[in-house]
């Protein structure tokens, strides 16, 4: 199955995504999330794109995003692709890129709004990882 679920996402990523999107995700790999900066305005696009969404200038830079972030929203749920259940997603924030969905490794009774928050990873499998955040312990 789980093979399955990771031959479905990268058949997702190449039909919907670009060049940008495969270099996200082979970013994420390396365990960094990236944007897209323009070079133009300098508008920072998350996700990433191969063009400026503001100003539709076609010269972008790579740039890692900050490590921390801030719970702005969190909900657990019976079934979520990729984790077992009851998993606990949430939105989280993080400076220059905006509101991140992603898996959030800690016990819902434990969250609440406006926590710090710290960037991990997760390896699905060889081919895929995805950034998860924990309540920043420092």
């Amino acid at each position: 199955m789980k093979d399955l679920i990771d031959r479905k996402t990268w058949e997702a990523v190449r039909h919907y995504g670009g060049a940008a999107t495969e270099e996200y995700y082979r970013r994420l790999k390396e365990n960094r999330l990236c944007a897209t900066r323009c070079d133009a305005c300098g508008h920072v696009a998350f996700p990433p794109r191969d063009f400026c969404p503001k100003c539709w200038a076609k010269a972008v830079s790579w740039v890692d995003l900050p490590k921390t972030g801030t719970l702005f929203a969190f909900t657990t749920q019976e079934r979520v692709l990729r984790f077992a259940a009851p998993e606990v997603i949430g939105l989280v924030e993080v400076e220059g890129a905006g509101r991140l969905f992603a898996h959030i490794d800690a016990p819902f009774e434990s969250l609440r709004l406006g926590m710090e928050m710290e960037l991990g990873f997760v390896e699905i499998s060889a081919e895929l990882t995805v950034p998860k955040f924990r309540p920043r312990t420092s």
